[in-house]
């Protein structure tokens, strides 16, 4: 589908927009979701009995909600003027009906929609509904008069003034206990990741309230969690030491063994085992490292026996039975320090969550966690969720979810309210029913494309809200076939889009063989998936050596601490020469595909040969828009390629949506699409090359998915 034509949908697409089933799509990239979703919206427009102010569409980004928008749009007002043919062959390629009633309802839809409150579809971001909603109930919603969204400058300023006031307030009250947790947190994880984990206590603000929240003391409690008694402490680390508690006979069995053994290493290990034994409890604790040592290897396997095997036979035996006790003890005193270190942490993590909390009353602020939880509240669990709820019931008949896969459980519980009566009880009923309406669900997502995590999405709320959906589903179409006359509910219809028309089949033939090796368990999915099917054209997927450290290397990743080289005086000594290396050898290889050459059969109508590459083929795509980022620009630049610069599409100020940095960032030669980012030290080319192979030099260094694939330069 584009602004000037529709194209026909086929298969699994032309299914999933029939207006009258609830779907669940999984959509792979490529396969035409966002075609096939606004077909769901021009069809449903079609029904009679449907209005534009019932259709509800949420989408992930404002980007996505911006471009659904412009292509229905564009399509009703081209519906408006076309002739009678034009627009037959348009309602045809979407399935729908030809008629002259079809007919001339589609031409008065575009004035329809403009007509309905708010002066159109009403197509939003999950965030930028939920600000709708609290902005129609801010008294039931629990919202202070002149209560607004926060803005990402406002949420940075905001969180170092309150990190700055607890600090200053632990300080005059002489509360050491915060202020080392602070300055063991920072010497740790280091500033900045120390103030994204006490942003992220402060969105985990159910953890600290309520009956059943984290209060301090909270030492107790982060034992239990790591399978500790909660008065766990040295005394009682120090008694699995004790004979009663550790196999004190294997070690004496061990220390006449060695002793017997009268060679220079048989008396060193008897001795440091006999101090062992002659210690107190505490005492071998202490040394429980040392004994260790004369046992095992530093790769933890036996040191070798066979002399003291000589003497006795069951030696190894007696060596097994010792390092399962100590193997006990270390690993117990290894949750106990982390216990020491986990609990102090958590204390500044709520109290921090507390004053983010307090600040932002204050400033009559509230930010996108605020939001989505504010307005589950006002659905789910508020004294006026019911009324609220029929409200929107009455205003709702058909809601559509884009890129569910993104969606997070407090995002969830947000549609789950919204379509709690779509299947059960009048809200059930079929649009044969007396007075009654039919309602639909419609989702659409992939689970291999769920990037979000740390927003708290995982495929597994993708599955797991299908199960909710279809169980519901099932449920009211079983009570419907008992009744005679009853209203018609039909049940959950679960389709997948797998053919892409963006990708080679070759790529996709990666990405099942990956998807395999992984498990369809560890996408949180039940069952297998089916097999993507991709373009026939050429295409290839080379994986690079991550760059490392060599043998012997000091690590370089403190920018303070790495001089710059004495001939080098413009070196980047805010980078490791890790990173450095990377931006060269990706520099150096984008500049050879130019130079050399590279064949391309995407874009290229049938028959025609490959055209050649240029710069604004190739994207480069980094974790974090950081300096690394900025240098790969800097060094495809210095190479003679040419340079759109670093993208900084932002999700949070461009959606409505998603946090500021949310999407991964990319640095690319032309403006393209964003894909998913890259791990760390990892560059992946997804390259079609034409007919003509073997344009790359294949040198020895770079590991490839298929051995008889050319190969990337040097």
């Amino acid at each position: 589908m584009s602004g000037a034509t529709l194209h026909p949908l086929a298969g699994n697409q032309a299914l999933a927009v029939a207006p009258s089933d609830s779907v669940w799509l999984s959509a792979s990239a490529g396969t035409g979701k966002t075609q096939v979703l606004s077909a769901r919206v021009l069809r449903l427009l079609l029904e009679p009995g449907v209005r534009p102010e019932q259709i509800l569409c949420l989408t992930f980004t404002k980007a996505g909600a911006t471009e659904m928008a412009a292509r229905i749009n564009d399509t009703l007002a081209r519906w408006v003027r076309a002739d009678g043919i034009a627009l037959g062959k348009e309602l045809e390629a979407i399935g729908a009906d030809m008629g002259p009633e079809t007919r001339s309802r589609a031409r008065t839809l575009f004035a329809g929609v403009l007509d309905c409150p708010g002066g159109g579809l009403r197509i939003d971001t999950i965030h930028a509904f939920s600000q709708w909603l609290l902005a129609a109930f801010p008294e039931e919603a629990g919202l202070t008069a002149g209560a607004r969204p926060m803005e990402e400058h406002e949420a940075q300023l905001l969180s170092r003034q309150v990190l700055g006031d607890l600090l200053l307030d632990a300080e005059a009250r002489g509360d050491v206990a915060m202020l080392d947790a602070l300055a063991g947190l920072s010497l740790r994880l280091g500033p900045e990741a120390t103030e994204r984990y006490l942003l992220q206590c402060a969105k985990a603000r159910e953890l600290w309230l309520g009956p059943g929240g984290w209060q301090p003391p909270l030492d107790g409690r982060v034992k239990s969690l790591l399978g500790l008694a909660s008065d766990e402490d040295e005394a009682s680390l120090a008694a699995l030491c004790a004979d009663g508690t550790f196999d004190a006979a294997s070690l004496r069995a061990c220390l006449l063994a060695n002793q017997q053994w009268q060679t220079k290493t048989g008396a060193g290990n008897a001795e440091a085992i006999g101090g062992w034994l002659a210690a107190d409890a505490a005492g071998r604790l202490a040394a429980i490292d040392a004994l260790y040592k004369v046992l095992y290897t530093a790769e933890d396997t036996p040191r070798a026996a066979k002399a003291q095997e000589k003497f006795d036979p069951s030696y190894p035996d007696y060596v097994a039975r010792v390092g399962a006790c100590i193997a006990a003890v270390r690993r117990r005193r290894d949750l106990l320090a982390l216990a020491g270190w986990l609990a102090p942490a958590l204390a500044l993590g709520r109290a921090y969550a507390l004053a983010w909390d307090e600040a932002k009353q204050r400033e009559g602020l509230i930010d996108f966690d605020d939001q989505i939880r504010r307005a589950a509240e006002l659905l789910g669990r508020s004294d006026m969720a019911d009324w609220i709820r029929y409200k929107l019931d009455r205003r709702f008949d058909h809601i559509l979810v884009d890129e569910a896969q993104d969606t997070n459980a407090a995002q969830w519980r947000i549609i789950d309210a919204l379509t709690g009566e779509f299947f059960s009880g009048d809200g059930a009923a079929g649009a044969n029913s007396a007075g009654g309406r039919r309602r639909t669900l419609f989702v659409v997502g992939d689970y291999k494309q769920a990037i979000f995590g740390f927003q708290g999405t995982s495929p597994q709320n993708f599955a797991d809200a299908k199960a909710r959906v279809r169980e519901a589903m099932a449920g009211a179409a079983a009570n419907a076939a008992t009744l005679r006359g009853g209203p018609e509910a039909r049940p959950l219809r679960e389709l997948g889009l797998d053919r892409s028309f963006r990708t080679a089949e070759p790529v996709l033939d990666f990405v099942n063989r990956a998807l395999a090796t992984i498990g369809h368990a560890g996408f949180g999915l039940d069952v297998p998936p089916e097999l993507h099917q991709g373009e026939d054209r050429p295409g290839l997927v080379v994986l690079w050596q991550p760059v490392g450290m060599a043998l012997g290397e000091v690590d370089e990743d403190n920018a303070e601490d790495e001089p710059a080289g004495e001939g080098d005086p413009g070196a980047e000594t805010w980078l490791s020469s890790r990173e450095r290396q990377m931006a060269d050898k990706i520099a150096q290889t984008v500049k050879h595909w130019m130079d050399t050459g590279f064949p391309l059969v995407k874009g290229v109508k049938p028959g025609d040969p490959p055209r050649r590459a240029n710069a604004g083929d190739v994207m480069v795509l980094v974790r974090k828009r950081r300096e690394l980022a900025g240098l790969i620009v800097a060094r495809l630049h210095a190479a003679g390629v040419p340079v759109a610069g670093v993208d900084r599409l932002r999700l949070g100020g461009a959606a409505g949506g998603a946090r500021s940095g949310g999407r991964p960032a990319f640095c690319r030669a032309a403006a393209r699409r964003s894909e998913p980012c890259l791990p760390a030290g990892l560059a992946v080319a997804r390259l079609e090359p034409g007919a003509v192979a073997g344009t790359w030099p294949p040198p020895a260094s770079h590991a490839f998915v298929e051995p008889s694939a050319p190969q990337s330069p040097p």
